[in-house]
């Protein structure tokens, strides 16, 4: 009699597991350092890291099964140019992960959700229309002209020794590094900050 409790509660199993199918899905090119990357993403939240290795990876999730056949993902290598771009239902808790080499120049535009950006070194000019954004600037001193705004919400520019809240709410900052920086966020909390402080 336990023997075929557990043959049910195996078969029981399997089937759920069939049933319930994959949730995620990945994607790899080779694309060297030094390069351009642009991004065109649609919504959800999206973790963007600079990696060692000369090659651009995507990996992302889904919260209900059948909608993962309907996410897209691509990537474009051009010689030094890279260009990305996703696609996917909105209202089903979509997760990107986006590792490109370290010394990367990026250019990103979100619809909406969260955006996380660390590890990168190069030029940013990165737009967000609703949700946080989050940049590891690395070090003030790396940028020669930085400008950040948003039309509601938090700007927390730590790195920058920049702090302000309320309604629209920018800065511009200039220094003698080789590097631009520009971030624009309409609602929500942009942070600009070093990923060796705390925050």
């Amino acid at each position: 009699m336990r023997s075929w409790f557990l043959a049910a509660l195996a078969i029981m199993a399997v089937t759920v597991s069939a049933k319930e199918g994959p949730t995620s899905g990945s994607l790899e090119r080779p694309f060297s350092a030094n390069g351009s990357v642009k991004m065109d993403l649609v919504a959800g939240d999206y973790r963007i890291s600079g990696a060692p290795q000369d090659r651009v990876r995507i990996d992302w999730s889904v919260r209900d099964p059948e909608s993962l056949a309907k996410v897209q993902a691509r990537a474009d290598v051009h010689d030094r140019q890279l260009s990305i771009t996703t696609n996917g239902p909105s209202n089903n808790n979509l997760r990107f992960s986006i590792e490109v080499p370290t010394q990367s120049d990026l250019y990103v535009r979100l619809s909406a959700g969260d955006l996380t950006i660390e590890g990168v070194r190069g030029n940013k000019d990165v737009e967000l229309r609703a949700g946080d954004l989050r940049i590891d600037v690395g070090r003030a001193e790396d940028y020669k002209k930085v400008d950040a705004s948003l039309w509601a919400g938090d700007l927390k520019a730590s790195a920058f020794q920049i702090f302000k809240e309320g309604l629209f709410r920018s800065f511009e900052w200039t220094g003698k590094g080789p590097y631009r920086l520009h971030a624009h966020l309409l609602a929500g909390d942009l942070y600009l900050y070093s990923k060796s402080e705390s925050r």
